[in-house]
């Protein structure tokens, strides 16, 4: 079944402290019905009091003020670890399988969960010549399949913007804070991501549908986009 990235930016929840308890509840309860309903894959917001880095693929971390992002995001790794050394770790070896750099982000904690971490890249960073994109889906497979082994895996997958065919684009629409779908071209963004979702659904509508409740729970619009099909990581 096709995954959808349901995702916002950064400081698009712009809200008056006092209503933060009533938005975290109202967002637990679509993620608890979509658990209910078998679509739920992962979802959470990233901690941006913890600084981000950049790992390259020869392993260099490059600390420095929050990457802003002039594209949309390419693809994701998340993974479980003990802190910020192991994710960093992490980030260097999908960075080598990718052969792209990456970027390491904190998920926020709920309590005393597990640390969690974004490593990503935006779309267009992996260019490569044609005849190079066996080997690298061969590296970066092998790359997910360590965090499978290791047991830090929890979620992986790239949009898709180059779909075979004209009805599956990753770019699906725009959902407003109301949960209306808004006619919009694919966005732009130089804001970094602040949250998102990822759901099985079978079609664009039900993914729109699911979008819909979350930026009505969350007070702010929502991107929905679609991964690639990939058999290694269903």
């Amino acid at each position: 079944m096709p995954r959808y990235l349901i995702s916002f930016d950064n400081a698009a929840t712009d809200l008056p402290a006092e209503d933060l308890p009533e938005v975290a509840k109202a967002v637990q309860a679509v993620r608890e019905e979509a658990m209910q309903a078998g679509v739920f894959v992962f979802a959470g917001e990233l901690d941006h009091d913890v600084k981000s880095v950049v790992v390259d693929t020869d392993g260099m971390v490059t600390d420095g003020p929050y990457p802003e992002s002039k594209e949309l995001l390419g693809g994701v790794t998340i993974v479980e670890v003990p802190g910020r050394e192991a994710a960093l770790e992490w980030g260097g070896r999908v960075a080598a399988g990718c052969r792209t750099p990456q970027k390491v982000r904190a998920l926020r904690r709920d309590g005393d969960g597990p640390a969690r971490y974004l490593i990503s890249f935006d779309n267009g960073d992996m260019d490569f010549p044609d005849e190079e994109w066996a080997s690298v889906g061969e590296t970066s497979h092998a790359a997910i399949q360590d965090t499978m082994d290791a047991g830090v895996y929890v979620f992986s997958g790239g949009l898709d913007y180059e779909p075979p065919d004209e009805s599956t684009p990753a770019w699906v629409g725009a959902v407003t804070a109301d949960g209306t779908v808004a006619d919009s071209p694919r966005p732009k963004t130089t804001r970094p991501l602040g949250g998102f979702a990822v759901v099985k659904a079978p079609t664009h509508e039900a993914a729109l549908e699911w979008a819909a409740k979350i930026a009505v729970a969350h007070r702010c619009g929502q991107w929905v986009r679609m991964f690639m099909y990939d058999p290694i990581l269903e």
